[in-house]
């Protein structure tokens, strides 16, 4: 194997790993719907397999980067709408759980 060879075995082998890390966090986003961090770094690890350069580019498991981010998107996008329309319910359940803990 020649150095370029194994310079772009290396490469695809950090985009496999990008699109799996960015599928399995996007799958995650859904366990806890206020972490953010997990669409963010979804996003990012799908955009770092799916970019052109370095190459070579990736071919096996693009599908996997492509869902983590656009699992990643949607929560990035819902959970905020969701938490903005019900932002009076929100007031009025801190409400009730600091009457509940001897206001507290």
């Amino acid at each position: 194997m020649t150095d370029i060879q194994q310079k772009e075995s290396f490469v695809l082998g950090q985009k496999y790993a990008f699109a799996t890390v960015s599928l399995i966090l996007g799958i995650a986003c859904f366990i806890n719907l206020l972490g953010l961090e997990k669409p963010i770094l979804a996003i990012i690890f799908g955009w770092l397999a799916l970019r052109a350069n370095p190459a070579p580019r990736l071919t096996e498991h693009r599908l996997w980067a492509q869902v983590g981010v656009a699992l990643g998107t949607i929560i990035l996008i819902v959970v905020p709408v969701i938490v903005i329309l019900n932002l009076d319910r929100l007031r009025e359940f801190i409400d009730v759980l600091s009457k509940m803990s001897g206001g507290r």
